[in-house]
């Protein structure tokens, strides 16, 4: 499985993330937070690069990973510009 793109980790590792709604509600209800999350795409592999259908950015990634306790993590992002700068939109689950 190929590794996590560079720009994605630098992304994730300066916090300049946006949780989707999903992600959000999944972060203030259940198990996981924000520092699991991050360990899996840090630690994680990339599962599927496509086309973004939305045309919102040019591709959306599918990364698994583990969480701090080592469970796996499955999340979708993609790489978007707003106000001039990158951020990386994800929304996750864990991996069943």
């Amino acid at each position: 499985m190929p590794p996590v793109p560079e720009q994605i980790l630098d992304l994730i590792k300066q916090k300049q993330i946006i949780f989707s709604e999903k992600a959000r509600y999944q972060l203030d209800t259940g198990e996981f937070n924000t520092a699991d999350l991050i360990h899996s795409i840090l630690s994680g592999h990339v599962i599927k690069k496509e086309r973004d259908e939305l045309q919102v950015s040019r591709y959306k990634y599918t990364i698994v990973g583990k969480s701090i306790s080592g469970k796996p993590l499955y999340s979708c992002g993609k790489i978007v510009e707003l106000l001039g700068k990158n951020y990386f939109i994800l929304t996750f689950h864990e991996v069943r």
